[in-house]
């Protein structure tokens, strides 16, 4: 059987609504995305804007402040795999439709799970995608999740804790050498 992996990435870009959220959840990275081992510079999450296709290499800027990050991976069967993206491409292909939860991410600080049609925060997002697809089995519903419950699975291993800039360095220069 072949394997692939699925990356999580934890980060914590600079702003006070990132320091609140990493004082609450006593958690370094306040925003997470689901990535691919065939790109290592595009993860796909949700942000103030709706859902979004990141390129960590963007933030390569010289007038820009690094910020830490944590990549996870996840090594599942090849077609595991396959259904994981081709879920993450659907919701790429409703991007128009996609909200992002701003009332959701408030019900999740006071335990208020919150479901609202088309309306994601980015944990929230990682969470039921990885939970749709059968690789993580969630100990509560998705939109109680911050990145910190995220990190909590067993299933997801720790590969590198760092600033963007050392992740662009190692994971996405090499990715691109290899292509």
């Amino acid at each position: 059987m072949t394997y692939k992996k699925i990356y999580v990435l934890m980060t914590r870009y600079p702003g006070y609504n990132a320091k609140f959220l990493a004082w609450y959840t006593r958690f370094p990275y306040t925003h997470t995305s689901v990535g691919f081992e065939d790109d290592m510079d595009t993860f796909y999450t949700f942000v103030s804007k709706g859902f979004l296709v990141e390129s960590i290499r963007k933030y390569e800027k010289p007038d820009r402040p690094s910020f830490p990050c944590a990549l996870y991976e996840i090594l599942v069967p090849e077609k595991t795999y396959n259904n994981v993206k081709a879920l993450v491409m659907t919701y790429k292909a409703r991007k128009e439709q996609l909200k992002y939860s701003t009332l959701g991410l408030v019900c999740c600080f006071f335990k208020i799970p919150l479901k609202r049609k088309n309306k994601y925060f980015c944990s929230q997002f990682v969470a039921e995608v990885l939970q749709k697809s059968k690789v993580l089995r969630l100990k509560k519903k998705s939109t109680l999740y911050f990145p910190k419950d995220i990190s909590k699975h067993k299933e997801l291993k720790l590969i590198f804790i760092g600033n963007h800039l050392s992740f662009v360095e190692k994971f996405v220069k090499k990715s691109n050498k290899n292509n």
